[in-house]
């Protein structure tokens, strides 16, 4: 009987730890996708507040609240936003926020509703901000924590 020395892995050994990996990846994803979720929602509430200080300047400056988003300087009205926080096309398969404005005479709300995979966020749904300072939300969850 000669030996001889086996270089290399048993099928069994390599089965055992691609059967790890898939473990920890079902494990592990639902949590990253989450966290993406909600890093995505703080982008759209960063939004809105940013657009609430714009409409709060042109009503000092201009006596009245802007009827649309473009009287704000943006590109257009509605606009989305992207998963850096930039304005990117409404139609862009990147964004993750289509930010929108209603106005009244004396009063605004404005709007961030999900897009794309930012829709799957249902514990918050459509964000919204109001010329008083009310924040809501329309999803599952308390608005509180959405905000």
């Amino acid at each position: 009987m000669s030996s001889r020395a086996y270089k290399g892995f048993t099928l069994v050994e390599l089965i055992i730890v691609v059967s790890i990996v898939a473990i920890l990846l079902v494990l592990i994803l639902p949590s990253y996708q989450r966290q993406l979720i909600n890093t995505r929602r703080s982008l759209g509430v960063a939004e809105l507040l940013d657009v609430m200080i714009r409409q709060e300047q042109y009503f000092i400056d201009h006596k009245q609240y802007a009827e649309t988003l473009s009287d704000l300087g943006f590109f257009t009205s509605p606009y989305a936003i992207g998963p850096d926080g930039e304005e990117v096309s409404v139609l862009a398969q990147s964004r993750i926020y289509l930010i929108d404005l209603t106005t009244s005479e004396y009063a605004y709300t404005l709007y961030a509703v999900p897009q794309l995979s930012q829709a799957e966020d249902r514990l918050c749904g459509i964000l919204s901000l109001n010329s008083r300072g009310i924040k809501s939300a329309s999803g599952d969850g308390p608005a509180p924590l959405c905000w």
